[in-house]
């Protein structure tokens, strides 16, 4: 790609929301207050698994504060939620229940305390079933049927050349099982809605949401309304991660259909409790890799099976199994691999989109692999994946190849030569353990093979020559409206402090799909520039016809129009911006941005899956409490290609958040059961890394342009995660001497297998 100087893109700039966000001027959904605003809130199953024979509201009613209450049978439409075929997860359940916490009832009420009382009153008679509480279970035959459909939520295969030749071929073979558990979203701002009627028929949602349009669409559906009388509006969002999908749909809904038939506003304001038990986890899975190598190190042969436990429904399942088969062989290049990748229902919470949609699950068991090759092939960790490393031009599991931004050799060689300058780690003793860990990754950008890939954005210029950009992506703390912020600086020329980044309305902008598949900047991005451009050629014709010259010789720089032979000939670009109003220039473009799409073999999935992949090396420095199992984080390295860095600070974010994602992952969060019931819902018992757990994360970045990027830029939101998780679990490995095949690896694991280890000396 043709190298451009850049005088924004590039640069350390703050967040164009910051001020806001730092000051608590920034509106959430919880903040809306309008008058006559009642509360939502719903009833609950106790129960994981039975038929519903009767849901009893009257004494609910009759509770002081309520206004009503309302069932499965009050909703007018399909009463189903669900982002993807087959759309089983009903908004309120009428006749099966399939997870502990699932919704029965909505109870509204003058008070958000008076609801919640009131809701505790709801009866439900059910005939219970046995619950299936793993995929193991759910899959063995003759087990009962969790949906009529049955118990696979969904299963695919990759297949690429001949596994068992490979296997005949190695010197070397190692084959393990590894799991992994459940995780949170955490995030800060719990699920929160704000409905409010109108008397045209028409309702505006205020959203804590990721997905605006999905939100507008199952609205509609569930209340028999066209789209068109429903209007979603995006309200700053206190993080996401992937689970304000399905659960904004639900709560949605209800406001909604609460709203309507009051004709009232209603708020449903999810406390921590309902947001961990009715909303979507991370799935837990169980691994099992298979991997041939040659005595020099060589990869010839991978066999990887994959189970996914994907709880009562299928929300973005599909996704994660697809993801999660892609993703396994990891970043490297091997001739021979048979995956097979299966999620199955199960009667537990339901688990979803995730930041890393299972990269990290898998990451985790094919870079502990990794390890354990190398060490029994007596090889450097890192040289054995310097070895193996996808370059340009190499077929990956897919078969697919990229000529340019393949830099993962980068990252390893970026990582090796910071390693040579550190100082080595001291002796372990009798009281420290010492150890080092490397993991290497790579993660589809775009929404690949999941989906099709479009991106609307606007920009209009007003007369002033400051900017308006709307696009139909979500800002969830990301920084996605800095980035568009940036690129519609650097296209146009003005101040950054000019242009202003609206938040998601749907009346007025594009549906792009949801905010995932770290999208943001590489399609969002494009969009974005694309429309800019259209308003540049208007600047620059008008500008020409004022300079009398032709419009190869104008630029757009520093807030003015001028010439390339004579930046002192200028002209102010708000005189060139009235002078194209007047002339009829268009000063306002909406343009897409339609990623290629993916096109691959259905039964091998071997072809085109996305348009591009980011590629990451970490390494942690540990040391480990011998009496005590606690693990302190010496140092931490996270190299990334990331295509183009377009805001270095807010890339420095992204890798530090979801490192720190991937720590918490790796060694404190873990949902727990009993009999099929969430027992932590709440952050005192469910562990969560805290600021005092903040990593001392050095970014580094590699930069190899991805040609289907803005300025060659690519997303970097989910790739940290799987890097830090890997690389935690192969330095806890290394400083104990002990292989621990399950993430999260927690304190009292690590102190529980110390133990024993000296007892069995």
């Amino acid at each position: 790609m043709t190298v451009e100087k850049l005088s924004v893109v590039g640069t350390r700039v703050r967040k164009v929301d910051g001020y806001e966000l730092v000051t608590g001027k920034a509106k959430y959904a919880g903040d809306m207050r309008f008058p006559g605003l009642v509360y939502g809130y719903a009833a609950r199953s106790k129960v994981c698994a039975g038929r519903i024979t009767r849901i009893g509201i009257d004494a609910a009613r009759k509770a002081e504060g309520v206004l009503a209450v309302f069932t499965g049978k009050d909703i007018p439409g399909l009463n189903l939620i669900g982002v993807l075929p087959p759309h089983d997860q009903p908004v309120l359940a009428t006749d099966v229940i399939r997870y502990a916490g699932e919704s029965i009832a909505l109870v509204v009420a003058t008070s958000h305390q008076a609801a919640r009382r009131a809701a505790r009153l709801v009866e439900l008679d059910i005939e219970p079933f046995e619950p299936i509480l793993s995929a193991e279970d759910a899959l063995k035959e003759g087990a009962r049927k969790i949906h009529e459909s049955g118990n696979v939520t969904y299963a695919k295969k990759l297949v690429k050349g001949d596994a068992e030749k490979g296997f005949a071929q190695a010197d070397v073979i190692l084959e393990n099982t590894y799991t992994t558990s459940n995780q949170d979203h955490a995030y800060i701002e719990p699920e929160v809605v704000c409905v409010i009627p109108s008397g045209d028929g028409r309702v505006t949602v205020y959203a804590s949401c990721q997905s605006p349009f999905h939100l507008r669409g199952l609205i509609a559906a569930n209340l028999a309304l066209p789209a068109s009388r429903v209007r979603v509006v995006q309200a700053y969002t206190g993080g996401s991660f992937g689970g304000k999908d399905d659960v904004a749909s639900e709560i949605g809904i209800l406001a909604t259909v609460a709203a309507m038939k009051l004709g009232r506003p209603v708020t449903i304001a999810h406390e921590r409790e309902e947001s961990m038990i009715g909303s979507t986890l991370r799935h837990s899975a169980r691994i099992t890799i298979k991997t041939g190598a040659k005595k020099d190190g060589t990869l010839v042969a991978r066999r990887i099976s994959i189970l996914l436990d994907g709880g009562a429904y299928a929300s973005e399942s599909p996704f994660v199994t697809m993801k999660t088969m892609v993703h396994s062989p990891g970043p490297y290049r091997i001739d021979n691999i048979y995956v097979e990748s299966t999620t199955a229902y199960t009667n537990k919470t339901y688990c979803g989109a995730f930041r890393g949609f299972g990269v990290p699950q898998v990451t985790f068991a094919s870079e502990s692999q990794m390890d354990e090759l190398a060490l029994k092939l007596g090889m450097d960790p890192l040289q054995l994946r310097l070895k193996n490393a996808l370059r340009a031009g190499d077929a990956n599991a897919t078969g697919q190849s990229f000529e340019t931004s393949v830099g993962l050799v980068e990252t390893i060689n970026a990582i090796d030569a910071r390693r040579k300058t550190l100082p080595a780690l001291p002796a372990s003793d009798d009281h420290w353990l010492y150890g080092r860990g490397i993991s290497c990754m790579l993660q589809g950008i775009s929404n690949g093979a999941e989906g099709v890939d479009v991106v609307g954005a606007s920009v209009q210029l007003s007369q002033d020559g400051s900017a308006v950009v709307a696009v139909g992506l979500t800002e969830l703390g990301q920084g996605g409206r800095t980035v568009y912020a940036q690129i519609t600086a650097e296209v146009l020329g003005i101040p950054l402090s000019k242009v202003t980044v609206r938040q998601v309305d749907t009346d007025t902008v594009h549906d792009s799909g949801p905010t995932v598949a770290s999208r943001s900047t590489t399609v969002g991005g494009m969009a974005v520039k694309i429309a800019a451009v259209e308003v540049k050629k208007s600047l620059v014709s008008m500008a020409a016809l004022m300079f009398k010259t032709d419009e190869k010789l104008i630029v757009l720089k520093d807030d003015f129009a001028m010439l390339s032979v004579d930046e002192n000939a200028r002209i102010p670009l708000r005189d060139v911006a009235t002078a194209a109003y007047w002339t009829g220039f268009p000063l306002m473009n909406l343009s897409f941005s339609h990623a290629p799409d993916a096109a691959f073999d259905h039964e091998t999935h071997q072809g085109r899956i996305y348009i591009a992949y980011g590629y990451a090396t970490h390494l942690f420095d540990i040391r480990v409490e011998r009496g005590t199992g606690k693990v302190e984080i010496l140092r931490h390295l996270a190299c990334h290609d990331v295509g183009k860095v377009v805001n270095p600070v807010g890339l420095e974010g992204q890798v530090e958040g979801g490192s720190l994602f991937g720590f918490g992952l790796a060694h404190m969060e873990e949902i727990l059961f009993r009999d099929g019931r969430i027992i932590n819902a709440n952050f005192a018992d469910y562990a969560l890394p805290s600021i005092k757990d903040r990593l001392p994360t050095e970014t580094m970045i590699v930069e190899d342009a991805n040609p289907t990027g803005p300025y060659g830029a690519k997303g970097v939101g989910e790739p940290p995660v799987a890097g830090a998780a890997s690389a935690f679990a192969n330095a806890v490995a290394d400083a104990t001497g002990i292989r621990f095949r399950k993430l999260p690896i927690t304190r009292q694991d690590i102190l529980v297998a110390l133990k024993r280890a000296e007892a069995g000396r």
